[in-house]
């Protein structure tokens, strides 16, 4: 049996943890970055998405019959629709937008910087990077999330 004192502090070591990842202040300039050029990460808690000229992406960017404002203003609703996501700077009219998304039990910052781009048939592309604050690893999380945001996109669009 577990003695009761390393419960305890069990229980206050993660208690502090949810704190300080709940606390933490996001700093613009840090984190709204362009995702067709910001540099990849050392730690590999990141996924990004975009077309070519993109820095080191991991997967090609769709391209959508619309143009880039109303990719940005359907991305914007799927986003927003999410749980625990937030806009942090930009906005979709601006054409470049970063979210903060927080995990359900400790409240881990990610964040998600996505440009949206007109291309010259009359559509639009985008470019999408997702990364994890904190840790080393971020157990697929950063992926899923694109895949399942742009899944919804195209879904929403039609």
């Amino acid at each position: 049996m577990i003695p009761t004192i390393i419960i305890a502090l069990i229980v206050v070591l993660f208690g502090g943890l949810m704190a300080y990842s709940r606390t933490l202040s996001h700093d613009v300039a840090t984190w709204h970055v362009d995702p067709l050029s910001a540099p990849k990460p050392s730690s590999p808690n990141s996924y990004r998405v975009g077309p070519d000229g993109t820095t080191e992406p991991d997967a090609a960017a769709p391209e959508f019959s619309i143009d880039a404002a109303a990719l940005g203003a359907a991305f914007d609703t799927v986003a927003m629709n999410e749980n625990a996501v937030e806009r942090l700077a930009g906005s979709p009219g601006e054409g470049w937008a970063t979210y903060v998304q927080r995990s359900t039990l400790f409240g881990f910052p990610d964040y998600i910087s996505v440009r949206f781009i007109d291309l010259d048939n009359g559509g639009s592309t985008l470019a999408v990077f997702s990364r994890s604050r904190l840790g080393q690893s971020d157990l697929g999380v950063n992926k899923k999330r694109v895949e399942d945001w742009l899944a919804k996109l195209t879904a929403a669009i039609g």
